[in-house]
């Protein structure tokens, strides 16, 4: 085997780099081993000054610090997670709670560690700055925030800290600047209540600030006062419009999937089903509410009668987010779309597809009556009478007066030749079925019940989707290097389609969980050399190297950043080093003749 040198590291070099390399990743992993049960809850922050119109700031730091601290090792209560646990406490969400009930906010939340703040707007007008100006010109131009922020660990009671001197020293964190820094803000405070926690951070302040500023100011502002404002308020709908305007001027039409998950929400409650689906089908499966749009999405579409559509978003959805109202949904849909096909074949395919969703669902949830009815239908148009009839029974028991489970529990029965019951079922559905006469005229002359309809799930119960989402979570934190490969697929694909901001910090996450991934070192060099900064691409292609010395691509680009620089000597070790690893590659012969053009 031919032997690699490395151009940039002696022996002794590498020596110490690996015992230091060593020394932090056990200092990383203990630390991460130490608090990887931790879970954070970030509360609105309290407005001290005198100015309600600035109310929404308090809001954003619980939506904007939540995301930022939701890296590996850490679990995050999400803004849905703190409504929930505000509603059971029966606590209305403007209410700013005190430090007793924020505790007990957190734990009805499963948090051990809860983020408080408070903080305050100053106007300040032109003349404050010296400027002379006729006195109906002396009006706001500026606004400067200041806050404080603490760090509270729930099962101790006390604010987070450390030991100083043999006494506990606690941590307050203040900030202050321009109103139009508050994202740059929120990033730098994510930033210290990380480290306080870690020190043996993998990522710099710098990176997440870049993070937490990814959304245009303005978008930003619009977004979060439309959603302090009631779901049917018509204002509402301006705010989230404006934000994804200011998102999408500033992003080259890209879109603001989190107001546009807002402005789907609002139509839907309005009932404006057209509107609703085409705001809900603008997520994608990295967005935070994609699951939730997915289904309202296909539920819209079951309501306009677009099954195609509504089984396009459904089915999907039901083998990433494996619940009882999606895979309810997903069958009813199925089930559907069968009784309206044609064609035989896919009538078939379709039927067997539905009852498969039913059946799932049916053995997760033995006392829903939505699923046992649908699974009921599914199993009765399939030609299983004596399965169905044993779907309804829990279905009638729950609800007596069910005048649809008892008309199909009937023709069930009367199909198997349980004729005593069947009547006896057959009465009870002419009491409670307003249709029964004219469903029975169709029954007697066609054997049919096309009159008896499936039941969807108009709500998906988000206390599903956060245990789900924090079962996952908890599970990817015992065995971190599963999620890895998922988190560089996400990357690659970011940085393929030129969102080099968004593919960094899967690129942050996947050095957290996996500190020696050359190939997650390698894509922040090529996006570190494309974004221009030449300093930042040569050093993450070095620690590329360090882990894996036979990555002839860090080799590559390395020699042709050199060679960009000027420095020849350089760019020759690494062309060189990059044929002896690989003779045979094209970029790398492409390279040894570039860096050996114009020599003697």
């Amino acid at each position: 085997m031919p032997r690699i040198s490395l151009p940039d590291f002696t022996a002794r070099h590498l020596l110490i780099a690996a015992f230091a390399l060593l020394l932090f990743a056990f200092s990383g992993l203990t630390a991460r081993a130490q608090s990887a049960s931790d879970v954070v809850m970030v509360l609105p922050f309290e407005n001290t000054s005198s100015r309600p119109e600035y109310n929404w700031v308090g809001e954003s730091f619980a939506d904007s610090i939540a995301e930022l601290l939701n890296k590996p090792g850490l679990l995050v209560v999400s803004s849905d997670e703190r409504e929930l646990a505000y509603q059971r406490l029966r606590l209305p969400e403007t209410v700013i709670p005190s430090r007793a009930t924020a505790i007990k906010l957190a734990r009805e939340a499963r948090a051990s560690m809860i983020v408080i703040g408070t903080y305050s707007v100053t106007p300040v007008d032109s003349t404050a700055r010296g400027e002379t100006k006729p006195e109906k010109d002396k009006v706001p131009t500026e606004a400067y925030v200041q806050l404080t922020a603490r760090v509270i660990k729930v099962n101790e009671g006390r604010t987070l800290g450390e030991l100083f001197d043999g006494n506990w020293a606690t941590r307050q964190f203040d900030f202050g600047g321009p109103l139009t820094t508050l994202q740059n803000i929120q990033g730098r405070l994510a930033y210290q209540i990380l480290y306080q926690r870690d020190k043996a951070l993998p990522f710099s302040q710098n990176q997440l600030v870049q993070e937490a500023t990814k959304v245009p100011q303005r978008a930003f502002e619009a977004y979060v006062k439309g959603v302090q404002l009631g779901d049917r308020d018509e204002k509402r709908v301006n705010y989230l419009k404006n934000a994804l305007r200011f998102y999408a001027d500033a992003n080259g039409g890209a879109i603001y999937t989190q107001a546009a998950f807002e402005l789907g929400r609002y139509y839907m409650l309005d009932g404006k089903w057209k509107d609703a689906t085409e705001y809900f089908t603008k997520l994608q499966k990295k967005d935070p509410h994609y699951a939730e749009a997915a289904f309202y999405a296909g539920l819209g579409y079951a309501k306009m009668g677009d099954f195609g559509r509504a089984l396009a978003a459904l089915v999907p959805l039901a083998s990433d987010v494996p619940l009882i109202g999606i895979y309810n949904n997903a069958g009813a849909v199925a089930v559907q779309a069968s009784r309206d096909e044609k064609k035989d074949d896919e009538r078939a395919r379709l039927l067997a597809q539905g009852a498969s969703f039913l059946a799932r669902a049916a053995e997760s949830s033995p006392d829903d009556p939505f699923v046992h009815f649908n699974y009921a239908l599914a199993l009765f148009l399939s030609g299983k009478y004596a399965e169905a009839s044993d779907q309804l029974k829990p279905v009638i028991i729950a609800d007596p007066q069910d005048g649809q489970a008892f008309f199909l529990y009937a023709k069930s029965l009367e199909k198997i030749g349980k004729t005593e019951i069947a009547t006896a079922a057959d009465d009870q559905a002419r009491r409670n079925l307003p249709s029964y006469a004219k469903w029975q005229t169709e029954w007697q002359k066609s054997q049919s019940v096309n009159g008896v309809s499936l039941r969807m799930r108009l709500v998906l119960n988000r206390d599903d989707i956060s245990d789900l989402n924090r079962k996952i979570e908890m599970a990817t934190n015992t065995n971190p290097n599963s999620g890895t490969e998922d988190l560089l697929a996400k990357a690659r694909e970011l940085y393929q389609a030129g969102r080099d901001d968004e593919a960094l910090p899967e690129l942050h996450r996947v050095v957290m969980l996996e500190p020696t991934n050359a190939e997650a070192y390698l894509l922040s060099g090529r996006i570190n050399q494309r974004r221009g900064d030449q300093e930042a691409a040569i050093a993450a292609l070095k620690t590329a190297i360090f882990w894996d010395p036979k990555l002839i691509d860090a080799h590559i680009l390395l020699g042709r950043i050199f060679l960009e620089r000027g420095d020849r000597g350089e760019a020759t070790k690494y062309a060189t080093s990059a044929m002896t690893i690989d003779g045979n590659n094209q970029e790398a012969i492409a390279l040894q003749r570039q860096v050996t053009m114009g020599k003697n």
